[in-house]
């Protein structure tokens, strides 16, 4: 059985803890996995980020039960959002759900980028959108002012930015009904 503890020189442990701070908060998850809005400079409306709670560095390092929700919890995300698109940007469905994973660093434990793809992203080509393409994508039109967020200011304080906190509370309402039943 792999221990359920948290690294001090880890920024995924401080998001897990919530002495790291994230846009809109964070969402608990079936099998010890937690769930948060990307607060990446590059990021934008529904680029999520699904980590587990305690530190793990390989998928080896999971536990039993986290192993046998990671699969559920994606699932349940790509619904969420493709649920709330559907009810906040109807004309712009979201199409595809890219699942990036990162444990590069020893400063975050690994963690699962979940970045949706529109029909409108995905433009006339759906090869100009592709998630290793978004900083640059990000950084100008024609990238759809709705989805922009701002989440820090000038001197790189967090800021609630009012879209976020309302994803968030959607998503979690809808993934505690997936929860519970």
């Amino acid at each position: 059985m792999r221990i359920k503890e948290y690294k001090d020189s880890c920024k995924g442990c401080d998001i897990s803890r919530e002495i790291e701070k994230k846009p809109g908060g964070i969402i608990d998850l079936e099998g010890d996995w937690i769930l948060n809005h990307y607060a990446g400079d590059e990021g934008f409306l529904g680029w999520m980020a699904l980590q587990p709670r305690f530190h793990r560095m390989k998928f080896t390092d999971f536990t039993d039960d986290e192993a046998k929700a990671l699969g559920k919890n994606i699932q349940n995300i790509n619904t969420a959002l493709c649920e709330y698109w559907s009810i906040h940007f109807p004309e712009d469905p979201v199409e595809k759900l890219y699942v990036v994973c990162f444990h590069e660093s020893e400063e975050y434990h690994i963690h699962i980028h979940l970045i949706p793809r529109t029909k409108e992203l995905g433009g006339e080509d759906p090869t100009a959108y592709m998630a290793w393409k978004t900083f640059k994508r990000t950084e100008k039109e024609p990238f759809p002012q709705e989805y922009r967020i701002t989440i820090k200011d000038p001197s790189g304080s967090l800021i609630e930015d009012q879209k976020v906190v309302d994803l968030m509370s959607s998503l979690k309402g809808f993934l505690l009904k997936k929860s519970a039943k």
